[in-house]
């Protein structure tokens, strides 16, 4: 029973850490905004040693929206 409630935690707990929004950009496909996620993140992240701080998740999303992505709602 313990085993079953354990299960039961992580995996509700795994569905609250999508974010309730997503990247797009018109016109782009899910190979262009992959590269500009890469670019970015190697950019923001780049001195982050291992741990990755809320102002460098914050610098890499100002990135990607200089690159013309916009952050909309996921539809659920």
């Amino acid at each position: 029973m313990k085993t079953k409630a354990l299960l039961l935690a992580l995996l509700l707990g795994g569905c609250a850490l999508q974010p309730s929004w997503r990247w797009e950009k018109v016109g782009s496909s899910e190979a262009d905004y992959q590269r500009d996620e890469k670019l970015c993140k190697l950019q923001a992240y780049a001195s982050a040693d291992g741990m990755v701080t809320g102002a460098q998740v914050r610098q890499m999303h100002r990135c990607l929206e200089g690159r013309g992505w916009r952050k909309i709602a996921r539809e659920s």
